[in-house]
């Protein structure tokens, strides 16, 4: 199969394809049966049906792959658990000591962004759409999941450096849950907010109006004077954020399944394991440079941000009062 055919249908390169294989061939069950699929075929299956979106009929019966749907749920149910749990934290990782920070605070110096030069992640959030859970489910009761875009989804908060890359991702809340709230609950929050109480680091992440002002978390003003060094400061924190909505674009373009023009049939689980997956790929994608497929490349499905609204979540004065202290030295040094 020539290479361009091959990264349109799996949305890896033979290459980045093969060392998914080797990684996650120790990992796959090995059957007996004389019917057994094998490992690599699986794994196949599974990225085409990552990648172009297509109910499981359909990946099942295109490309040579003879698989029914049953085996298709469970070729999908096997691969998303091994890239989960083999991976996910080999992928997927946050930058917890002070090198690995002050390596993407360089990179952000580096495109001409000094005025936030103890930035190192943009954070920000996306809805995937899902079929609603029996509301009487034990463990994931249905109206939870309606979001306020009115649809089932799941509410996702990814963390990306300026490459593009993935560094944090959380997909366990539902959609009605605000971005805040997940923030709030975060285990990246706690690691900041502790490296800052203990005098660690003076390093934050950029977002948007859709979280709460935090030392450690620059979000912009709200309804700033045009031209003023507030609406300045605005615009020079957008041209940074805009790489969070993007490094989302970039994510739901490549892998189909999670783009929203379909909803996802699976339980939340199960359906939270198919992100993280998809999340470990794109961060393959980046590293290996797998190009995007033809026709792919449009940035879209961007969620445009919840306003953060001190009254809906109790957060401690004091580090909004720290924030605010924070965002006016910025706009102090660079943009008045």
């Amino acid at each position: 199969m020539p290479d361009a055919m091959f990264t349109k249908i799996f949305q890896l390169n033979k290459f980045t394809c093969q060392q998914l294989i080797n990684n996650l061939t120790p990992h796959l069950s090995r059957s007996a049966r004389i019917t057994r699929v094998p490992i690599h075929l699986r794994i196949l299956a599974t990225l085409h049906f990552f990648g172009q979106g297509n109910y499981q009929t359909g990946g099942g019966h295109g490309y040579s792959f003879a698989l029914s749907q049953p085996m298709m749920s469970r070729c999908v149910a096997e691969v998303s658990d091994a890239i989960t749990n083999v991976l996910l934290h080999q992928w997927i990782k946050f930058p917890v000591s002070e090198e690995e920070r002050l390596s993407i605070k360089r990179g952000f110096q580096m495109m001409g962004w000094g005025y936030f030069s103890n930035a190192v992640e943009i954070i920000d959030g996306t809805l995937i759409r899902i079929v609603s859970p029996p509301a009487n489910h034990p463990i994931h009761p249905g109206p939870p999941y309606y979001c306020r875009k009115n649809f089932n989804a799941l509410n996702v908060q990814i963390i990306c450096d300026h490459h593009k890359r993935i560094l944090s991702i959380n997909a366990r809340y539902p959609g009605s849950v605000h971005d805040s709230a997940m923030w709030t609950m975060s285990a990246v929050r706690r690691l900041l907010q502790r490296l800052y109480i203990e005098n660690e680091t003076e390093d934050y992440l950029i977002d948007d109006s859709g979280y709460p002002l935090e030392p450690w978390l620059i979000v912009p003003f709200v309804n700033p004077i045009e031209h003023s060094p507030e609406a300045l400061f605005n615009t020079a924190l957008s041209s940074v954020r805009i790489f969070g909505e993007h490094t989302i674009g970039l994510l739901k373009n490549r892998f189909r399944c999670v783009h929203g023009h379909r909803a996802l049939h699976y339980n939340p689980l199960r359906v939270a394991k198919i992100i993280y997956s998809c999340a470990v790929l794109h961060n393959m994608c980046r590293t290996f440079n797998v190009p995007m497929p033809p026709d792919d490349d449009q940035l879209q499905n961007v969620r445009l941000p919840r306003r953060f609204n001190q009254e809906n979540l109790h957060v401690q004065p004091n580090w909004f009062n720290m924030g605010e202290t924070r965002k006016e030295q910025i706009v102090t040094r660079y943009f008045r």
